[in-house]
């Protein structure tokens, strides 16, 4: 491959107990050495990586010319084109081992677990991506509170992640158990539990579905978005679909048909304002993911206009980070899963300049310590937010810049608008104990068919 830096597929398979050598095919003086469990070789060192590998599947990139006149020379060996560099982690690995002679395919793959909910009269199985605590964006924190929500009504419940090499085996998260397995052994251990209902979103919605129906379960698909790409799963037809939000279901409706022929239920990402609200807060202007798609320029562009006012922002677990340069009244800090005291402590005015936003967990969040916010009018924002937040477009830097001299000092304007922030919070709070209790009886009731 011309590169081994940020390969995240062979990063994941060397932490999943494979061997993994890299030849890289852009010629450097580079020595052999190992990176993240993995061995990297130098082109002028291919001959002797082939001899210490003895490879039993060859892996290169598409359209790289240097690697396709070495594949030529190594015949016999299996070899895996990889197109998208984005592809899904544990699709990789399946494909890798699917690759080897069918007598070592089985040793290759993670051991099937036994039953975890044996003994359970009702099994409600999740099987997606990502998992908290390891990713922490509002589809996995709203997938994590709605299945703690299903354990609190008596149910026995398991997150199986498929796709998440830095996650251990097997970890809880406030009573609810979680699982990383490859999504072979995933599909194994779905089909041995036999589970009443699965839940599921993202990357493996249609094959849950799929699965689902296979093993007599009923299925669940976590709408969390308009976006096509997450539509297309509705094909699959799932038992019930839950959407996160009004205008999502709107959406999706006026394109898709399968919207009103399957039963649904709204479900706003819930988020306990006690889990989040901040004894005291802080003295900063709020980013919360740096990224161009939720409003670095923006943030960043009020900060060069306000030097007088500290800044703060932190990175997200999607899209492209852009951390650097830092102007002096800026501070980054990394992912956290202490949010309360690493971020709404510190907090004065949070800003939501996203260019599209299904709901917007962290501005609900935000709610529950009285801070102030400001959003770009995206459907989501507006149906989180409603009457609680200054809306701007995200393009008109300078009026975001009077917005946050009109919120940021003591006063009237200021004191309003905390007001209105924890009145809201008061209302998003009644709406999701009312939605979680009928998020729990409507999968009880799917169980029970």
């Amino acid at each position: 491959m011309p590169s081994y830096e940020q390969h995240e597929h062979l990063r994941a398979m060397a932490a999943a107990g494979h061997e993994v050598h890299v030849v890289t095919t852009v010629r450097r003086r580079d020595s052999p050495r190992q990176v993240d469990g993995v061995r990297v070789w130098p082109l002028g060192y291919w001959w002797r990586a082939m001899k210490a590998a003895r490879p039993d599947v060859l892996v290169t990139h598409a359209g790289d010319r240097q690697a396709e006149r070495l594949a030529a020379r190594m015949r016999g060996v299996p070899r895996l084109v990889l197109g998208q560099p984005d592809a899904d982690v544990g699709e990789f690995e399946e494909a890798c081992i699917r690759l080897l002679p069918a007598r070592r395919q089985a040793e290759a793959r993670t051991p099937v677990p036994g039953d975890p909910l044996a003994g359970e009269r009702t099994k409600v199985v999740a099987w997606i991506h990502y998992g908290v605590p390891y990713r922490r964006a509002g589809s996995e924190t709203m997938l994590q509170t709605m299945m703690r929500a299903l354990k609190d009504a008596g149910m026995g419940v398991l997150v199986v992640c498929s796709s998440m090499p830095e996650a251990p085996p097997s970890w809880d998260v406030d009573g609810v158990p979680y699982m990383h397995l490859g999504p072979h052994a995933a599909e194994l251990l779905a089909r041995a539990m036999r589970p009443d209902v699965m839940v599921t979103h993202h990357n493996y919605a249609a094959r849950a579905i799929t699965l689902a129906k296979e093993v007599g379960a009923r299925s669940v698909l976590l709408m969390h978005s308009d976006h096509d790409f997450s539509a297309r799963s509705l094909w699959a037809g799932p038992d019930l679909v839950v959407y996160n939000t009004h205008w999502v279901r709107a959406s999706l409706a006026a394109r898709y048909l399968e919207v009103d022929r399957t039963a649904s239920l709204v479900v706003h990402p819930p988020v306990g304002p006690d889990e989040h609200r901040a004894p005291v807060t802080g003295d900063r202007v709020t980013l919360v993911n740096t990224s161009g798609d939720k409003g670095v320029y923006t943030w960043r562009g009020a900060a060069r206009m306000l030097p007088e006012l500290p800044f703060l922002g932190v990175t997200g677990a999607h899209g492209l980070q852009v951390t650097a340069p830092v102007l002096p009244n800026m501070h980054v800090i990394p992912q956290t899963s202490d949010m309360r005291g690493d971020v709404w402590a510190r907090t004065r005015v949070l800003l939501m300049p996203s260019i599209y936003e299904s709901y917007g967990m962290a501005a609900v969040e935000a709610l529950a310590s009285g801070l102030p916010v400001i959003a770009h009018p995206t459907a989501g924002l507006r149906e989180a937010l409603g009457d609680a937040a200054v809306f701007i477009d995200r393009d008109d830097t300078k009026a975001w810049v009077a917005a946050i001299r009109e919120l940021y000092p003591a006063g009237p304007r200021r004191a309003a608008a905390v007001s209105a922030a924890l009145a809201r919070s008061a209302f998003l709070t009644d709406q999701a104990h009312t939605e979680l209790k009928a998020w729990a009886e409507a999968v009880q009731h799917l169980a029970g068919r």
